[in-house]
């Protein structure tokens, strides 16, 4: 944990610099452009430093105290005008850090403006992005509902008179509604059935960078590679800290999504352990969000002989079924390339 911490102190530490020396660099063209604020800038400096010294000295009093907020006010104004009579924001020499909660400290920013001992959702994040690679969410650069297209889907009616078409708009919808009621306790997860290639994944993947637009730490994993994760985790292999580490991301994630499930080398032992996870999270969802996406080519009536009933239950009892039909879309992409 303490080399995992490190290399995250290096990357907000980097986060940090960046957004000064981004900051000094427009000081040095506002500078360049308005010498005024410079020397405003020169002034504010020296009263701080001159303040400081009597406060230490204690040689201050009330009157003296305010005098000194009354010169910084108006030289702070002062500033502002000067910035905004020639064209640039109020705020323009403000330090744009890349998380305004935590300042890139990692840590949420306190009433006092210091960091506090809270880890910060950006911290948690990138924790969980040192474990696993979720960087294929977007890999493709074409994953989000906007690029989400009905017309890969069939608009013949079935013998219940709905499309394919229809379905997945609708699947859509629900999708989209899931984003929107994430914080909700009573907002299900979801469980997306149908054969193979016909966008389970990309809709799974499409919440979870919308799902991470808010703020919330996500985590995709495949099937199998969840289940080595937990197993490596419960034997103690080599980098068992790591791992230790890996499998309480699984269980605490705000989001996850494990895909392809049933993909996995069948074992009781792992059955049993994903009724755990299912369970845990579960009671988790009553106080946080916690909620989990499944994505399979299973139908929900046939899980019983792949899980046991318990896992059958807790599935059929808290997901939304969503039944996807259609051909392979990745089929379909290819033959419209060649």
């Amino acid at each position: 944990m303490n080399t995992n911490w490190q290399e995250l102190k290096r990357e907000f530490q980097q986060r940090s610099e960046n957004a000064i020396i981004e900051r000094d660099n427009k000081r040095e063209l506002v500078y360049e452009k308005i010498p005024e604020i410079k020397e405003i800038d020169k002034t504010i400096k020296e009263l701080g430093i001159s303040f400081s010294r009597n406060a230490i000295r204690q040689k201050l009093d009330q009157d003296s105290t305010i005098a000194f907020e009354n010169k910084m006010e108006n030289l702070l104004v002062k500033k502002k005008e000067l910035l905004a009579n020639n064209s640039f924001p109020e705020n323009y020499l403000d330090i744009f850090y890349t998380c305004s909660n935590c300042n890139d400290t990692g840590f949420v920013i306190d009433s006092e403006g210091k960091p506090s001992v809270e880890p910060c959702h950006c911290y948690k994040q990138l924790l969980v992005e040192r474990f696993y690679d979720v960087s294929n969410l977007n890999s493709d650069g074409q994953t989000g509902f906007e690029f989400f297209n009905e017309y890969y889907y069939s608009d013949t009616p079935n013998e219940d008179n709905f499309t394919p078409r229809d379905q997945a708009l609708r699947i859509r919808e629900k999708c989209i509604d899931f984003v929107n009621r994430f914080e909700e306790k009573d907002c299900p997860n979801l469980y997306f059935t149908g054969p193979t290639g016909v966008g389970k994944t990309f809709l799974s993947k499409c919440i979870a960078l919308e799902i991470l637009k808010k703020g919330n730490t996500v985590l995709y994993l495949p099937a199998p590679a969840m289940f080595d994760i937990i197993y490596r985790s419960k034997y103690k292999f080599d980098g068992a800290d790591e791992q230790n580490n890996a499998y309480d991301y699984i269980l605490n994630a705000e989001l996850l999504i494990i895909d392809d499930l049933g993909t996995e080398s069948p074992s009781a032992a792992k059955y049993t352990e994903l009724l755990t996870l299912l369970n845990y999270r579960s009671a988790k969802n009553t106080k946080l969000p916690c909620k989990t996406i499944l994505s399979t080519n299973i139908e929900p009536e046939n899980l019983h002989k792949i899980y046991s009933e318990r896992v059958e239950s807790r599935i059929l009892g808290e997901f939304d079924i969503l039944c996807l039909v259609g051909d392979d879309i990745r089929l379909l992409k290819r033959l419209q390339n060649k």
